[in-house]
């Protein structure tokens, strides 16, 4: 940013000087014109006897050679100089367009009454910190009225904590089937061109949630959960079951943290059924889990290793399963690859996969293998 306001602040020095000269050479040449009377001889230019040799070979012509050895020196010295400062030029320019796509993001991400498509009012404000109650109509497989819900809408303050730009384009794009969670992109039947999903995600970006504070997040929200899990009656047996259910009963972050949002059905409009019994995400009930991950330990490892990375399409885990890529992981963030040329999108800053040992990710290592043990009993 230095280099690139230095570069401006030359630029803008050469342009008023030459404002300058230009307003001053043509102050003088109508300050020397005459009015248009006499002679052709008088007053025609190339008609008029011009300077001897000796005063054109004298100090007219040293002259002249002064000012053509000054502009080249300037020449010398600002061409250089540009050439150094375009490496900032660039910079604050990917940093302006980042700007402006964060700008664009933000406006589409506003509540309808701001002129945006309502994200807000769906995931707990701009801050998308999630527990919004999103009215819903649950309807059978006839489409036929069921019932009217209250819908938790999940806190996108963390979701690229755990999906890529790639898959997060992709939910935009299509939505999430059986709940308020419309498609956006085009391509699903939605509003929203491949830019204005880019503009939108990269908002999102700008308000993520760092590793260490989505933990530490959980690890207050932990306590506030089990309490009100025993305030409703319903006392969570083990801490592993209530970071299952993180938010079912807190509200925290609209059930963002919590793995019932997707395994349990009804969990997001509380009327969750078992645990695990099965919703957008596979049922774990039945020993499902000692199944596709055999063995006290070495499955038990495998299993946390598959959650804190999540599936890839077409890529084997476990036992006789293959990924289908809508698993997230939940202790590694993901990699961001700065690829325009295959994703359409500019400005990506590229990013590696974290530690889920050292840094995790949406939640600790330690959180999911708490976790693992809960559904390895179900």
């Amino acid at each position: 940013m230095l280099l690139a306001s230095t570069q401006s602040a030359i630029g803008g020095v050469v342009l008023f000087a030459a404002v300058v000269i230009a307003l001053t050479y043509a102050w003088i040449n109508i300050r020397q014109s005459r009015a248009e009377v006499g002679s052709e001889i008088e007053l025609a230019a190339n008609r008029k006897p011009y300077f001897s040799d000796d005063e054109l070979e004298g100090k007219k012509l040293d002259r002249t050679l002064a000012y053509g050895l000054v502009g080249l020196f300037v020449v010398a010295i600002t061409l250089p100089l540009y050439w150094l400062n375009e490496p900032g030029r660039q910079d604050g320019a990917r940093t302006d367009f980042k700007r402006a796509f964060v700008d664009r993001g933000a406006e589409m991400f506003d509540t309808t009454e701001n002129g945006g498509f309502n994200c807000a009012f769906c995931h707990g404000g701009m801050s998308a910190e999630g527990n919004s109650a999103v009215p819903f109509t649950i309807t059978d497989a006839n489409g036929q009225f069921v019932e009217q819900v209250e819908w938790q809408g999940p806190a996108l303050n963390t979701v690229l904590l755990r999906f890529s730009r790639e898959e997060v384009t992709d939910i935009l794009v299509y939505g999430r089937t059986f709940s308020p969670m419309p498609a956006w992109g085009v391509e699903g039947g939605g509003p929203l061109n491949d830019q204005q999903l880019q503009n939108l995600i990269d908002y999102l970006e700008s308000i993520q949630l760092t590793p260490e504070q989505s933990q530490a997040q959980v690890a207050e929200a932990l306590a506030e959960e089990m309490t009100s899990a025993e305030e409703a009656g319903v006392p969570y047996a083990t801490e592993g079951e209530a970071r299952f259910n993180l938010g079912y009963y807190s509200g925290f972050a609209g059930g963002a943290y919590a793995c019932g949002r997707c395994h349990t059905t009804g969990w997001s409009y509380g009327e969750k059924g078992p645990d695990g019994n099965g919703a957008l995400g596979p049922s774990l009930r039945g020993g499902v889990s000692e199944t596709r991950f055999p063995g006290a330990v070495l499955g038990f490892d495998q299993q946390v290793d598959f959650i804190c990375t999540g599936s890839e399409q077409g890529v084997n885990y476990g036992r006789n399963s293959q990924g289908t890529g809508r698993m997230p992981g939940f202790c590694q963030t993901p990699e961001a690859i700065d690829d325009a040329l295959n994703t359409g999108e500019v400005g990506v800053e590229p990013q590696d996969p974290s530690d889920p040992d050292t840094v995790g990710g949406m939640l600790s290592k330690e959180d999911v293998e708490q976790i693992v043990r809960y559904v390895r009993g179900l």
